[in-house]
């Protein structure tokens, strides 16, 4: 259950990544969204793969969703860092 909860709470975070990111520019939308299909197919295989290995239901789901969440996070902070580099931020 800990497990479960952790997982949640990265969640939160790499989705608020993935909106500051988006925020950004306009570059930032669009990779923020490639990020997140990443994610979300990685954490698929890493879920998948833990359960072949005979992991129950709730360590099978928060292995998929901490899996997907630290990818998201780790692709966010990448793309913030081109942006930024890049100078193509939006400034208000």
């Amino acid at each position: 259950m800990l497990l479960l909860i952790i997982a949640g709470v990265f969640t939160s975070i790499a989705c608020a990544t993935t909106v500051g990111t988006g925020y950004m520019s306009g570059f930032g939308k669009a990779l923020g969204v490639v990020v997140t299909a990443i994610g979300i197919t990685l954490g698929v295989t890493a879920g998948t793969i833990a359960s072949g290995i005979g992991a129950t239901m709730p360590t099978t789901a928060s292995v998929g969703i901490l899996t997907g969440s630290l990818a998201i996070i780790a692709g966010n902070v990448a793309v913030r860092r081109i942006i930024k580099k890049a100078k193509i931020q939006r400034h208000y």
